[in-house]
């Protein structure tokens, strides 16, 4: 487990405290939360990122190379899902 000192102006102490006290939380239980949430949002932007410089690159988006591939697979015939005989319960 990591651990640390935290030094913050006393206003930003206050609140800190004050917001954990209405969440039922500890003053690390919140921090935890918050850095959490700081993480989770992060990892969302940087995936936005990605998928938009994914979507500028004109040669990643070509994907007419795997479409005979795919209407190979498209005609085989397929089998029909068949579920195993029920046995007859004795009474």
């Amino acid at each position: 487990m990591y651990s640390t000192t935290l030094r913050i102006p006393d206003d930003l102490g206050a609140f800190l405290q004050e917001a954990a006290l209405e969440r039922s939380l500890s003053v690390n239980a919140c921090l935890a939360m918050l850095l959490e949430n700081w993480r989770d949002a992060e990892r969302k932007r940087r995936l936005a990122r990605d998928w938009a410089e994914y979507a500028a690159d004109g040669a990643a988006q070509d994907i007419e190379y795997a479409f005979p591939a795919q209407a190979g697979l498209a005609a085989e015939p397929t089998t029909p899902y068949r579920s195993a005989p029920r046995r007859k319960r004795r009474s």
